[in-house]
């Protein structure tokens, strides 16, 4: 649908958007987790938004795609590990950790416009760092797993 692969294997070229783009967002998190440590609310408020804007962009297309072809399963098929306790593995882990982040962030974004002041100030809203580990750790495992799942099922 969106054309070959521009990393030259089986999947197509959104597929190598999605995996590049989750593996991104790994270091910007981590950027935007020091601004917040930092005391730059603004900043961070700011990185967050255009991060949940720009990823939430790519997963809805990277979905559309997926959903048009056929499924995670049909796409990875002609992977030598095609059907392997290891491919299933990391689709059904990365599946988790990808869902599991989706929705705790898109919670706290959606929390956070609704609860803090502009510009932000802490303690308007208490459990926000809580969530905000929960959903970093949790996007952290969506982009860990993105890599193995991309190497057995494209890449091999």
């Amino acid at each position: 649908m969106f054309g070959e692969s521009f990393l030259g294997q089986r999947g197509d070229a959104l597929i190598d958007i999605g995996m590049l783009s989750i593996i991104a967002v790994v270091p910007v998190l981590i950027w935007s987790w020091a601004l917040a440590r930092r005391k730059a609310w603004v900043q961070h408020k700011q990185v967050q938004l255009t991060t949940a804007v720009v990823l939430g962009i790519v997963v809805l297309l990277f979905e559309i795609d997926l959903n048009r072809s056929g499924g995670i399963f049909v796409v990875t098929a002609g992977s030598p590990f095609e059907g392997t306790a290891v491919l299933n593995f990391w689709i059904w882990t990365h599946t988790a950790f990808a869902i599991s982040s989706t929705l705790a962030w898109l919670f706290l974004v959606i929390a956070s416009l609704v609860k803090f002041p502009k510009p932000p100030v802490p303690a308007a809203f208490p459990t926000h760092r809580y969530f905000g580990r929960a959903g970093m750790v949790l996007m952290l495992g969506s982009g860990l797993t993105a890599v193995p799942l991309y190497y057995y099922g494209f890449y091999v």
